[in-house]
């Protein structure tokens, strides 16, 4: 009888790094001859911010050029909430209050509350099937969050690193006594890993978003035959996008392969995240594949009555919302 191969080591451990230059971060990794080696940081003090996602050698992440000074605010892989992309005016309604983030985009809001201000972590763990730190911020009364943003709740963020990739589970806790009305996104720089004709998008959604001026007017405009329509795995090189995809479901989730590097990034995501901004331009030399449970400007298309096309999220009062996004790595299939 022949005997089965003798299962090669896998190890996972973390660091947790205090003050490199001026910043808490926490790296999660996973070694071994049993594994292709992964890495990821987060800057706990800068948003809890992704700046570094390395696979095999290869970093996938366009990170800050020093973190003396990151806020987290880009790039890396910035958390955008309560209100992902832009905010039309700067200010939306809802259940009888208005919320004034005011302007840093023109005559908009851009990317939310928490991506430029200290999160807190608990101790960063890690076992032999994973490594993972837990991460939050809290909008309690008295603060400046809870003044923009009315709330008492926590949001936090389990990284997860395991044998597939990284898993990024976000879980929202009202600890008020209204519905909290909520979008997240994660929005990461991709590097182009070798040439750019190399690097390769598809993002099997359903609808693509009308916009003016980049802000979704709530149409729904079909992909078939459309300059916008990446279904269908496309050189990034080949599109220019500042635009907003509907209709993501678990069972397809977008992807990019690195076609020189040999590698495949899928972005798998729990059914909360329907919506999918893509941001690539010829000028930059990174390009922006984002998970998002919502649509820019959420909260005013909810108000002005288009709850599917916004698909605007509630944490129920004294209760939890939660979803994932997992970004899972491996070889060309």
């Amino acid at each position: 009888m022949e005997m089965s191969a003798e299962k090669k080591p896998v190890a996972y451990q973390v660091t947790n790094d205090l003050d490199r230059e001026g910043q808490h971060v926490v790296a999660l990794e996973r070694t071994g001859e049993g594994a292709r080696p992964l890495k990821a940081e987060i800057v706990v003090t800068a948003g809890a911010n992704l700046i570094s996602l390395n696979f095999d050698g290869r970093e996938l992440l366009r990170g800050p050029d020093s973190l003396a000074g990151f806020t987290g605010a880009a790039p890396g892989s910035p958390v955008l909430y309560p209100t992902p992309n832009r905010v039309a005016g700067g200010k939306f309604s809802y259940d009888g209050r208005t919320f004034d983030f005011g302007l840093n985009d023109g005559d908009r809001f851009l990317h939310g509350l928490v991506r430029a201000v200290p999160w807190d972590c608990e101790e960063p763990m890690a076992d032999s099937d994973s490594a993972w730190v837990l991460t939050w911020i809290d909008f309690k009364p008295g603060t400046t969050l809870y003044e923009k943003f009315g709330f008492d709740h926590r949001l936090s963020l389990l990284y997860v690193l395991d044998s597939r990739g990284l898993r990024i589970h976000y879980r929202v806790e009202n600890r008020d006594s209204r519905n909290l009305p909520y979008g997240i996104a994660f929005h990461p720089y991709f590097n182009f890993l070798g040439s750019r004709q190399s690097a390769v998008l598809c993002v099997p959604a359903q609808w693509h978003m009308e916009a003016v001026n980049l802000m979704p007017t709530g149409k729904l405009e079909p992909l078939d035959g459309a300059p916008f329509d990446i279904r269908q795995p496309t050189p990034v090189p080949d599109l220019v996008l500042d635009d907003v995809y509907f209709g993501m479901t678990p069972d397809k989730p977008a992807y990019i392969e690195y076609r020189e590097a040999g590698i495949r990034l899928d972005m798998a995501s729990s059914a909360e995240f329907t919506h999918m901004v893509v941001y690539i331009q010829p000028q930059n030399n990174f390009f922006c594949v984002e998970n998002q449970t919502c649509s820019t400007d959420a909260h005013n298309l909810y108000a002005r009555g288009l709850v599917e096309q916004s698909h605007l999220l509630f944490a129920p009062a004294g209760g939890v919302s939660e979803g994932w996004v997992h970004y899972i790595l491996g070889p060309l299939k």
